[in-house]
C-alpha cells in the first residue's frame, strides 16, 4: 500500500491548482498576477488563430498557425516555469516555523459565527492540502443526500410495523470537544507531525476567538471532515442498537427506523440514543427538532420534514411535498430578484431588465453547472425530483405572478416574465443553458444565504 504524501510541497500544491482549475476556480489570476498575464497571452493567440482563419488563404493560415503555435509553446513554457517558481515560494512560506493561519470571526453572515482566513495563497494551499490529507487518511466524506432520501422514501412507503425517529445534533459544529477529537486522532496516528501542527494551530485560533475549547470553526473546510470523523463511532453505535433496520445521517440531521420483533418490546429508543450522543460523546440532541412516529401497532397519518422534503406517510401511499422552509426560501429568492431589479434599474434599466429575466428563468427552470467535472444538473426539477406532489409550485407561481403584476410596469416585460412558471419548470423539466459569467451574475444576490 502506497504511503500518502502529506507534505505541503510545490508538487502537491500544483495538483491542488490543477484540480481547482478543473472546477472552474482559476487560481493563477487570483494569486499570481504575472502568470495570469501569460494565460491571457495564450488565449489571445487562440483568438488570433480563429480570426485569421476567416480571412487568410489556406497557405497563409498554415504559415500563421505554425508561427502562432510556436509562440504558444514558448508562452506555455514560460507559464510553467513561473508557476513552479511561485508555488515553491508558497511552499517555502508554509513550512516555515513562524507560519500561522489566522482566523477572523464574522457574526453577520449567518445566525452562527463563521470563520474566514485572509485570501492569501499560503492560507489557501495549506488548508486545501490539510483537507486532502484528512480525506485520504480517514476516508471520511459526507453522506449522499439523494441516496438517503430515496431510501427513506421506499422504507416509509410500506405497511410494515416500524418506529421512526428524526432528530439532529444541537449546535453541531459548536459542540465537538477538542480533547476527545484529538484523542481519536492520536489513537489512529495517521497524520504527519506537520499536518497535525497546522490542525492544532487552527483549533487554537478558534479557541482564541470563541473563548472555548469546544467546537469547530464554521467556514473552514477541514471542519466538515473533523465533524464526520467525530460522528463515525456515534453512527456505528446507533446502527448496532437492537431493532435498528435503517440509520442515516446527513451532517447533523439523523433519521432512524426501528422494526421491533415484538409489540411488547420496550420502545425507549430515545433514551438509548441519548446514552450514546449525550452521555458518551458529550453532544446534545435537539429536543425541538426531534420527531417520533410509532407505527408498530396502529397505522396513523404521519408528517415528517427531512432534508428539504415533507413526507406524509402511514395510512396511504407516501406523498412528498416541499417543506415550508423550502417554499419560503423560494419566495425569499423571488423577493431578492425584484429588490435587485428595482435598485439596479435606477442606474441602468436595460441591464437590470436583462438580469431580471435571466434570474427568473434560472429560478423557475433547470440548468447545468459549468466547469464541473460531474456535470451537475440543478434547478426546480433536478433539486426536487423526488416530489410526488407538486402543488406547492402552484402557490409559488401565484406569488411570482403577484410580484410581477405589482412591480413591473412595462407591459411587454410583464408578458415575458409571466411565461416563467415553477410548475412548468418542474413537470416539463424546462432547461436553459447559461455561461459561467451569466451564472456568476445570477447567483450573486444569493451568495449570503
Amino acid at each position: 500500500m502506497a504511503i500518502l504524501d502529506q507534505s505541503f510541497s510545490a508538487d502537491n500544491f500544483r495538483q491542488i491548482l490543477d484540480y481547482e482549475n478543473r472546477k472552474g476556480v482559476y487560481l493563477e489570476g487570483r494569486y499570481f498576477a504575472d502568470i495570469g498575464t501569460v494565460t491571457e497571452a495564450i488565449k489571445k493567440c487562440n483568438t488570433e488563430l480563429r480570426e485569421k482563419k476567416k480571412t487568410a488563404t489556406a497557405e497563409e493560415f498554415e504559415i500563421f498557425r505554425k508561427e502562432t503555435n510556436d509562440k504558444k509553446e514558448k508562452l506555455k513554457e514560460e507559464k510553467e516555469a513561473k508557476l513552479i517558481e511561485a508555488l515553491q515560494k508558497v511552499s517555502d512560506n508554509v513550512v516555515k516555523d513562524k507560519f500561522r493561519i489566522e482566523l477572523t470571526r464574522d457574526d453577520t453572515i449567518t445566525d452562527k459565527p463563521v470563520y474566514t482566513t485572509a485570501d492569501e495563497p499560503e492560507n489557501f494551499f495549506a488548508l486545501k492540502q490539510l483537507q486532502y490529507n484528512f480525506r485520504k487518511l480517514y476516508k471520511v466524506k459526507q453522506s449522499n443526500r439523494f441516496a438517503i432520501l430515496s431510501q427513506v422514501k421506499v422504507l416509509l412507503d410500506n405497511n410494515f410495523p416500524k418506529y421512526v425517529i428524526r432528530t439532529d445534533i444541537q449546535e453541531f459544529y459548536e459542540s465537538i470537544p477538542h480533547d476527545k477529537l484529538f484523542q481519536k486522532l492520536n489513537e489512529e496516528n495517521l497524520m504527519t507531525f506537520y499536518s497535525k501542527k497546522i490542525l492544532t494551530q487552527i483549533l487554537n485560533e478558534y479557541k482564541r476567538l470563541s473563548g472555548s475549547d469546544i467546537g469547530l470553526p464554521r467556514g473552514v473546510g477541514v471542519s466538515a471532515y473533523l465533524a464526520e470523523l467525530y460522528m463515525r463511532d456515534i453512527d456505528q453505535l446507533i446502527k448496532s442498537l437492537p431493532s435498528v433496520s435503517y440509520y442515516a445521517r446527513y451532517v447533523d440531521d439523523i433519521i432512524i427506523i426501528f422494526t421491533p420483533t415484538s409489540t411488547k418490546e420496550p420502545r425507549d429508543y430515545l433514551a438509548k440514543i441519548d446514552e450514546i450522543i449525550e452521555t458518551k460523546y458529550l453532544l446534545t440532541r435537539s429536543r425541538t427538532k426531534t420527531q417520533e412516529f410509532d407505527l408498530v401497532e396502529t397505522p396513523t397519518g404521519c408528517s415528517l420534514q427531512y432534508l428539504g422534503y415533507h413526507f406524509q406517510f402511514g395510512t396511504s401511499p407516501i406523498r412528498l411535498k416541499l417543506t415550508t422552509n423550502k417554499v419560503n426560501r423560494y419566495k425569499h429568492r423571488i423577493d431578492l430578484i425584484f429588490d435587485s431589479y428595482i435598485n439596479y434599474s435606477k442606474i441602468n434599466e436595460k441591464k437590470a431588465r436583462k438580469l431580471l429575466v435571466k434570474r427568473l428563468k434560472f429560478l423557475t427552470g433547470n440548468t447545468r453547472l459549468l466547469n464541473n467535472k460531474k456535470n451537475i444538473l440543478v434547478g426546480v426539477y433536478y433539486s426536487n425530483n423526488l416530489l410526488t406532489d407538486d402543488s406547492d409550485f402552484i402557490g409559488l407561481d401565484r406569488y411570482l405572478a403577484y410580484k410581477i403584476g405589482t412591480i413591473i410596469l412595462i407591459e411587454h416585460l410583464k408578458t415575458r416574465l409571466g411565461k416563467f412558471k415553477f410548475q412548468e419548470g418542474f413537470t416539463r423539466k424546462r432547461f436553459s443553458p447559461f455561461t459561467t459569467n451569466e451564472l456568476s451574475d445570477i447567483l450573486a444576490i444569493w451568495q449570503s444565504e
